[in-house]
């Protein structure tokens, strides 16, 4: 669910955010979609007594801050403007597997940090899943992300955990890295759940492996599908309040239509990571399966390095 992906056109003053780009006309658009529907007219009301709810509405989707503070929620709980904003953070299953998710990464990250180590973020929003980790001094952290805002942001909690000087930021496209055998590991959360198109959803892995040191690990997630007709899910529904998903569905679908909702089997994952040309995939579940986190390899043979790059 939450991320500030990124997407190129031409130059960098074309790019457009993903997952948070802003329409001021969203809100009517969404008002004559659910016109006569009073149960979702007032979830559309309470949505906007809140700051998330108003985000939401405006943008669709979640930036670096409403992702961080999403994750952090466990730890920092807030006093809720009213019973839907508790729900969404408290009770919301893909929002439960989120937090979960996020404490996975870190746990998986931890298990890598060693001195001298290159970890990168991409997109990286506050950094947090870095920054709060054990690093050693020897220890350089890059955060790249198309939002500007965000990176301010991650500079701004860089300097608060102390560790600015290990850092450097990258304004840059995901799809465009522009980077070859630089990282030790690099973590990206839920990029591909933005992007509907399966090639596409490869082509940001290549551009992952390529930018990895041979040996490198990408830590990465993804949606599997829900329970909904005809799809096989995987999601482990006795882990699930059934009302609590009905609930979700109606606010993130038929009222906001909010923009993750892209989903994969693990073994789609696994296959275009595989087509990148990633090995030894380990994939860490949430506690209902929801948003799987999934660790790959960059093998160390540089000739397969230099053949995967040639294919990008």
């Amino acid at each position: 669910m939450l991320v500030g992906g990124v997407r190129a056109l031409r130059g960098i003053e074309e790019m457009t955010l993903l997952s948070h780009a802003k329409n001021e006309s969203r809100f009517a658009q969404i008002r004559n979609k659910i016109a006569g529907r009073k149960d979702l007219v007032e979830l559309l009301q309470q949505l906007q007594e809140f700051e998330l709810g108003k985000f939401l509405i405006e943008r669709g989707g979640l930036n670096g801050y409403w992702t961080h503070y999403a994750v952090t929620y466990p730890q920092q709980p807030r006093k809720p403007v009213n019973a839907l904003e508790q729900f969404l953070f408290e009770k919301a299953p893909t929002m439960l597997a989120t937090q979960q998710r996020f404490a996975i990464f870190k746990q998986q990250l931890q298990k890598r940090v060693r001195a001298g180590a290159h970890l990168a973020s991409v997109p990286c929003g506050l950094m947090a899943e870095l920054l709060d980790l054990e690093l050693l001094p020897t220890c350089k952290l890059t955060g790249i992300d198309l939002d500007a805002e965000t990176m301010a942001q991650a500079e701004q909690y860089a300097e608060s955990k102390g560790l600015s000087k290990q850092c450097e930021f990258l304004q840059r496209d995901a799809w465009n890295l522009q980077l070859e055998n630089r990282f030790d590991v690099m973590a990206s959360n839920g990029l591909s759940i933005y992007e509907t198109d399966d090639q596409k959803v490869v082509e940001l892995y290549r551009q992952f492996f390529r930018a990895l040191k041979p040996g490198g690990y990408l830590i990465t997630s993804f949606l599997t599908w829900p329970p909904i007709p005809g799809v096989p899910s995987e999601w482990k529904l006795e882990k699930v309040n059934r009302d609590d998903a009905l609930l979700q569905k109606v606010v993130f679908g038929d009222v906001l239509d909010c923009k993750w909702q892209v989903y994969r089997s693990t073994e789609t994952v696994k296959q275009q990571l595989s087509a990148a040309g990633f090995t030894e995939i380990e994939l860490f579940f949430d506690e209902a399966s929801i948003f799987p986190t999934v660790v790959a390899r960059k093998p160390k043979s540089s000739s397969r390095d230099r053949n995967m790059g040639m294919k990008l």
